[in-house]
């Protein structure tokens, strides 16, 4: 469901299949918004920008300190 107050940061008019995308949360209801600036079907990306997208997300949901034990 797209939140109609956020404006689409993402969206590029030279996009050639690569997608961008931005990260932001939202001060008045708490959550963290990932805007693709388009419909997406799926989302592959290689170890290390995957390791990257979720500190980003963890960076914008923690308060300053985290501690976080990673599951099997």
């Amino acid at each position: 469901m797209t939140d109609p107050r956020v404006k689409p940061l993402a969206r590029r008019t030279d996009d050639e299949g690569e997608l961008t995308f931005t990260i932001t949360n939202d001060p008045s209801s708490g959550k963290i918004i990932i805007d693709f600036g388009k419909k997406i079907h799926w989302l592959a990306m290689p170890r290390k920008m995957a390791q990257q997208f979720a500190l980003e997300i963890l960076r914008r949901s923690a308060d300053r300190h985290v501690k976080l034990e990673i599951p099997k």
